[in-house]
């Protein structure tokens, strides 16, 4: 059902222009609209107002193909334009452009993902560039006084700040949509406020006072020549007399916002005071993990992402700082509402630990960070500290040294024991610890540790693929490369092409592998007829219905293996080692083929490259295991948990 809504197509929106005197800037806003539809989506209608228009601006509407024209006579202002338009109209959205904004591609389908994902939303705004590429608006305050600060004004385009979707109190009407009943519900912009400006403030704060919500989703970017329809002088008296009459109309609704601040100082204060006034009282969670996890990166992060996306789904208040990769901008993320903060660790962990309910903290150079930091923490300001637990790193590290010699050997030895002193810290100091598999409960356990979960790591993407073998013929590894040549992922492919796949393509000639990713060197030399690096696959699901067998032939690691569970999600049989199968405590013995000498664990493949019914049988294993365990994590659930006493209470807004 949501997925449909998300779908809304353009044709149910109208654009409604209103244009006066700048043809030049009316030209290059039509412009874009068609071609920014152009990919496979349906081209919005397009109505221009010509609100006592210039003949240059007439010309410009009467050579623009494919839009609807609605004449009037005499100025009417922006609102009373506006108003035209929306008469015109016959769609469930209505779309206010500036004449002098220009969109970009794909800008119109994140506003209306919005709509369908919020239906309490009255109005979604973009994020607004000017001419220069700065930020003009993310959205925007209104003050106690009436008077308003856009978010994130003047910040350069690849800033994170306020760079994701969320409430605000209003957003300007240079390009905003709004939902038809909404605005029918409270009349639509005032046309006292005429020529311009306010008329959007006083809409908005109409919406919220109708039960409404004012939304940003800043994935959809438009670029605006702001008041390039207005001098100065002219824009400072519209300013002046509108903003009194705002305050005259909308002062019980005012009274509830925050104050503007006086100190130039207090200004982040101030933003940050208001932005949470909409936020509820729901937890605060901040994550702390080496990079900005998404989906296909591997190496833990495509779990991190799913946890990140469930918080936020839950109702949590989440942001994600990075500590090892600089921040970067991830659609996903900012859709679902969660913050990324770009700074330097070590200058805003200890003040965002604080402003925090629950922080989660995952790998052990970073539970090390988060140990020094809670050290000083008096119990007052010091939130539930979560260690994610992802993998026993030092394991993993002893491991590998068993399998290496010499210098390497020991150097391996030395950064366990490390690792095994951060995990023994983490152990005592955290409020609970998140392991994937009862072992490493039991390592924590062993250690100290209160409280201790066991969460296994199902990704919430994967599902059953059709269960045909029809088109399925090929071996597969899915792997992340993150952590280059030297990386379980590597050792496991060297040592599966040298001492496997010989075997296998001695039984089967056509047997291919195939390895998704971009094979760091050395490895890429062993591409070739038989092994196939298919560098980033962006549909999963598709990859996974061409295999007959998926493979996870690591030799050392720890933790339960995300390519084994997603390969079972997607009902794909799976031949393992020992340590690529490790944890899957839960489920039946036939789930996963386990072999760590190379003739049998070649010689599983190849019964079920060519033996049909073995195939099928262990299709059906998949099947009635996965029919049988929890695939989903209950966040809201955890959360209620860890702070069964409420939360935010102890940073009230």
């Amino acid at each position: 059902m949501q997925r449909d809504r998300r779908r809304t197509p353009a044709s149910a929106v109208s654009v409604i222009i209103p244009t006066v005197s700048q043809a030049g800037h009316l030209a290059a806003c039509l412009a874009p609209l068609r071609p920014a539809h152009a990919a496979g989506h349906a081209v919005p209608e397009v109505i221009v107002v010509l609100n006592g228009a210039a003949p240059a601006v007439r010309a410009v509407a009467a050579a623009a193909p494919g839009i609807r024209v609605v004449d009037s006579a005499i100025n009417r202002g922006f609102a009373g334009g506006c108003q035209l338009g929306v008469r015109a109209s016959t769609t469930p959205f209505v779309m206010f452009l500036n004449d002098d904004v220009c969109v970009s591609p794909g800008w119109l389908e994140p506003l209306l993902e919005t709509m369908a994902e919020r239906p309490r939303a009255g109005a979604v705004g973009p994020r607004v560039l000017g001419g220069d590429g700065r930020v003009q608006e993310i959205g925007s305050i209104i003050w106690r006084d009436g008077t308003t600060r856009p978010f994130g004004r003047g910040e350069g385009p690849d800033s994170l700040a306020w760079r994701w979707r969320r409430r605000v109190d209003y957003a300007s009407a240079c390009a905003l949509l709004v939902r038809r009943e909404a605005w029918d519900a409270i009349g639509g912009f005032d046309e006292e406020f005429h020529p311009a400006y306010y008329e959007d403030v006083d809409f908005c704060l109409g919406l919220d006072e109708a039960g409404y919500e004012v939304w940003v989703d800043p994935r959809s970017d438009v670029t605006h020549a702001e008041s390039a329809s207005s001098t100065s002088r002219f824009k400072q008296f519209l300013f002046a007399r509108h903003h009194a009459r705002l305050v005259a109309k909308r002062s019980h609704l005012l009274a509830s916002r925050v104050l503007p601040p006086t100190d130039p100082s207090r200004v982040r204060e101030a933003e940050v005071a208001a932005a949470r006034r909409l936020e509820g009282d729901s937890p605060r969670v901040l994550v702390l993990d080496d990079r900005v996890p998404s989906h296909g990166l591997g190496s833990g992060f495509d779990r991190m992402a799913d946890a990140l996306l469930g918080l936020a789904q839950a109702g949590a208040r989440v942001r994600l700082l990075p500590t090892e990769v600089p921040a970067s901008y991830t659609p996903a993320l900012a859709a679902a509402g969660v913050a990324v903060i770009d700074g330097r660790v070590d200058e805003v962990f200890e003040a965002e630990a604080c402003a925090s309910d629950v922080v989660v903290v995952s790998r052990p150079n970073n539970a090390r960070r988060a140990c020094e930091v809670f050290a000083r923490l008096a119990p007052p300001a010091r939130p539930r500290l979560v260690y994610d637990a992802e993998a026993l790193y030092h394991r993993r590290l002893l491991r590998q040294a068993h399998l290496a010699e010499g210098d390497l050997s020991r150097e391996l030895q030395r950064q366990a024991a490390e690792w095994l002193e951060a995990e023994s810290a983490i152990a005592e100091q955290a409020d609970e610890i998140i392991c994937v598999s009862q072992d490493e409960a039991a390592f924590f356990e062993a250690r100290g540790a209160g409280r201790v979960r066991v969460v296994t790591p199902w990704l919430s993407r994967a599902a059953l693929t059709d269960s045909t073998l029809a088109g399925r013929a090929d071996i597969g590894f899915v792997a992340g490369w993150l952590a280059g040549a030297g990386s379980p992922n590597g050792d496991g492919l060297a040592w599966f092409t040298t001492e496997v796949l010989p075997l296998v393509i001695a039984e089967v000639p056509w047997a291919r592998l195939r390895v998704t990713g971009s094979l760091p060197p050395p490895l890429d030399r062993l591409q070739g007829v038989h092994v196939r690096g298919e560098g980033f696959v962006p549909d999963l699901a598709v990859f996974y219905r061409q295999l007959r067998v998926a493979v996870a032939p690591l030799r050392f690691g720890a933790g339960v293996k995300l390519k084994t569970l997603e390969a079972l999600q997607y009902g794909v049989p799976v031949v393992a080692t020992t340590v690529g199968a490790e944890g899957l405590e839960g489920l039946p013995a036939d789930t996963v083929v386990v072999h760590d000498d190379p003739v049998a664990f070649a010689a599983a493949i190849v019964t079920r490259l060519r033996d049909v019914d073995v195939w099928r049988a262990h299709r059906t294993a998949i099947e009635t295991a996965m029919a049988s365990v929890p695939q989903a994590t209950d966040w809201a659930a955890w959360l209620a948990d860890l702070t069964p006493e409420g939360v935010g209470v102890r940073h009230p807004v």
